[in-house]
């Protein structure tokens, strides 16, 4: 299940592309006031759910694996 976390982080690090949610406020003679950096609950959430399946999927594979060297 570890494997599937790492493989996952590093399959959502490559794709999902984060470049972070930034709010400026600019006053009214064009100085910057407040710059407010935000999560993106979106990111998290896909990086989990890619995260289970690359686990899922190296379970499945692993499983697999062991069935056919027990068979034969």
């Amino acid at each position: 299940m570890v494997g599937g976390f790492i493989s996952g982080l590093i399959i959502s690090f490559f794709t999902l592309e984060y470049d972070g949610w930034k709010y400026i406020t600019v006053s009214d003679n064009g100085e910057v006031e407040q710059v407010i950096h935000e999560l993106d609950f979106n990111l998290i959430t896909n990086t989990f759910i890619l995260m289970i399946a690359c686990g899922i999927v190296i379970y499945l594979i692993l499983s697999m694996i062991e069935k056919k060297k027990s068979k034969g």
